[in-house]
């Protein structure tokens, strides 16, 4: 069994992050542990919240965790609050014995813009880590921003990933002529579109979900294609059965669909 260490914020309001990335891959089966690189009230998505700053704690509990020889096989990062929170990320990675795979969403912006509360020094963090990662995840609005490619093709910007650093780019949200999909590339440059019946709604979230299904199968040595066709499959699923959920905002009810997952 792969132990799966995931750093990210921790909600106390809402299904979202390690809130809803844990239950999700604890259901299928995988040795979860969580390092919170902030404490939330809420999702940003509720426009006022309460955050606490947990980077004093990431620095006492990495430095221990290295003292006790704690190994991780994958390692998921998302949210993440500063540089120093980076730093202190990519110093834990560089000091374990077992070389895991890394895997980035870079939690920040959609809809062609930054979510509440984030600025330009949040897109420099995640161009700045994307030097560590196996893999890449981010939605289309993210892989533009820390490309710096607003106008180019997809593929355009997932080679510009790959070449700063990252080995596989999974890129979702992607929209083009009316059709929907995940724009993947590997580290030979091959690429493929993964579509999907596009569901007018958003839920926050939603990425969260992706990730920790596309973790969920990559950690089972399924390809990037293979597993980013099962987060996309099963995404679109949840999203469809969750349309008579009014409070958008909460996140997915994952608990709901646990014999689905």
């Amino acid at each position: 069994m792969k132990d799966i260490l995931l750093i990210n914020d921790m909600p106390g309001y809402g299904r979202v992050a390690l809130s809803c990335m844990i239950p999700v891959l604890s259901n299928r089966g995988k040795s979860v542990f969580n390092l919170p690189t902030a404490v939330v009230s809420n999702t940003l998505d509720y426009g006022k919240f309460a955050i606490l700053d947990t980077t004093e704690y990431m620095k006492k509990a990495t430095k221990v965790w290295e003292e006790l020889e704690f190994t991780f096989d994958l390692i998921a990062t998302g949210f993440l609050y500063s540089k120093e929170q980076v730093d202190i990320i990519k110093n834990f990675i560089a000091n374990q014995k077992n070389s895991p795979d890394v895997i980035v969403d870079p939690i920040m912006a959609d809809n062609g813009k930054l979510y509440n509360g984030l600025d330009d020094k949040n897109i420099e963090n995640f161009r700045e880590i994307i030097e560590i990662a196996t893999v890449i995840i981010p939605n289309e609005t993210e892989a533009r921003m820390i490309s710096g490619l607003y106008d180019s093709k997809i593929s355009d910007v997932a080679e510009k990933l790959i070449k700063m650093g990252a080995k596989y780019a999974v890129i979702t949200s992607v929209e083009e002529d009316d059709s929907h999909f995940v724009f993947c590339m590997d580290d030979k440059f091959k690429s493929d579109k993964i579509y999907y019946d596009y569901i007018p709604t958003s839920y926050a979230g939603t990425g969260d979900l992706f990730s920790a299904l596309f973790i969920s199968q990559y950690a089972d040595k399924k390809s990037i294609f293979e597993s980013a066709n099962y987060a996309t499959q099963k995404t679109t699923e949840l999203l469809r059965l969750s349309l008579d959920i009014k409070d958008k905002a909460r996140g997915l009810p994952v608990e709901r669909f646990m014999d689905i997952l």
